[in-house]
């Protein structure tokens, strides 16, 4: 009785460890615009054939200046999740799209920069695009003043 109820809680926790049925995940591939040799690297989840939520915004090479003296180098880091909602485009509040937010206090994974992003996908998350914000240091950011770096990136 013990075999059965052990292969029994088994089961249970394989499923509910799985991915939901019908999930995707799509790799987006592109850029930050004002920083030559950026990548980027954006991967959404699909469920039920529609964007669900953000589950890796990773940047690399993004140069950046801070206040006083800029040191040499180049930033990278990542993001975790952001969920997608189906809602207004902040980009043209006329048109409903599906849009992800980075959180009030949204930090890179490592806790070294915090980002501010917005951004929108298409209903097959083929492609994403946006605006980017990074804040790190004694007062050193990603942006070239204008406080955002647009973004793209697609499949």
């Amino acid at each position: 009785m013990k075999l059965i109820g052990g292969l029994f809680a088994t089961a249970v926790v394989a499923l509910a460890v799985a991915a939901p049925a019908g999930a995707e995940t799509r790799t987006l591939i592109g850029s930050v615009s004002g920083h030559p040799g950026s990548k980027l690297i954006v991967k959404i989840q699909r469920v039920g054939g529609s964007p669900f939520r953000v589950t890796s915004f990773e940047f690399r090479r993004l140069a950046f200046t801070c206040f006083g003296d800029t040191p040499d180098g180049k930033i990278s880091g990542k993001v975790g999740r952001m969920k997608i909602d189906k809602t207004s485009n902040p980009f043209d509040p006329v048109k409903q799209t599906h849009v992800y937010f980075s959180g009030r206090s949204q930090t890179t994974l490592d806790k070294r920069a915090a980002v501010f992003i917005t951004g929108i996908t298409d209903s097959k998350a083929k492609t994403t695009r946006g605006n980017f914000g990074m804040s790190f240091g004694d007062g050193c950011s990603t942006d070239s003043g204008a406080g955002f770096s647009k973004f793209s990136a697609r499949r």
